[in-house]
């Protein structure tokens, strides 16, 4: 099967609005891509060396918005937010079958992040940050449900003889959630340590 080239047209617009204590950011994508090349070699069964999996869907649009706010309420307390929202339409191919997949349906229709900070003692930073992912489709004819995990962590900025460091303290996943970013890949339930970065 030959081939067709990809072809895209793509229109973005955003708004940066700044305030007192408030800072704001909207952004909205249209994508109308023609002759998408999708791959189904993961999943197609049988398939091997030399498995032709690639075809052309004559029409793949994608289309979404994305919303972030910082707020400070404080020398020492900030909190920042965002969603993602995105969606996708697929033209019919004549390929579907139980194992076909399409890459768009491995986006998340949902996103969410917040971080939330306080500064206990000078330039040294707790840290809450969280997230929540959408349900979404896999490379491996099925799904992957939606999570939500959240992350702690202390920073510290330092000086040391003309150089400025950055420690930080950190454990990820404090709640114990089960989740995959990847499908048949596992997160790990707990993840803690620390690191220390120099600037020269």
């Amino acid at each position: 099967m030959n081939l067709d080239p990809e072809k895209a047209t793509e229109y973005e617009i955003g708004i940066i609005q700044s305030f007192d204590k408030v800072h704001f950011r909207a952004a909205t994508w249209y994508y109308d891509i023609k002759n998408f090349i999708n791959d189904n070699g993961i999943t197609a069964p049988g398939s091997g060396a030399g498995s032709n999996c690639l075809y052309n869907i004559d029409s793949v649009k994608l289309y979404g918005f994305e919303l972030e706010t910082a707020l400070h309420f404080s020398e020492k307390i900030r909190l920042t937010a965002s969603y993602v929202f995105q969606e996708h339409d697929v033209s019919q191919t004549g390929f579907e079958q139980d194992w076909t997949y399409y890459l768009p349906a491995t986006l998340p229709k949902h996103k969410v992040k917040v971080l939330a900070g306080y500064e206990i003692i000078p330039d040294g930073w707790i840290e809450l940050s969280s997230r929540f992912v959408g349900s979404r489709g896999t490379q491996q004819n099925g799904g992957l449900d939606d999570y939500f995990v959240c992350d702690l962590g202390f920073t510290k900025e330092l000086t040391f003889n003309g150089l400025k460091y950055d420690l930080k303290f950190y454990v990820n996943n404090i709640t114990g959630e089960e989740y995959q970013e990847v499908a048949g890949y596992p997160m790990p339930k707990y993840v803690w340590g620390m690191s220390l970065g120099v600037s020269f």
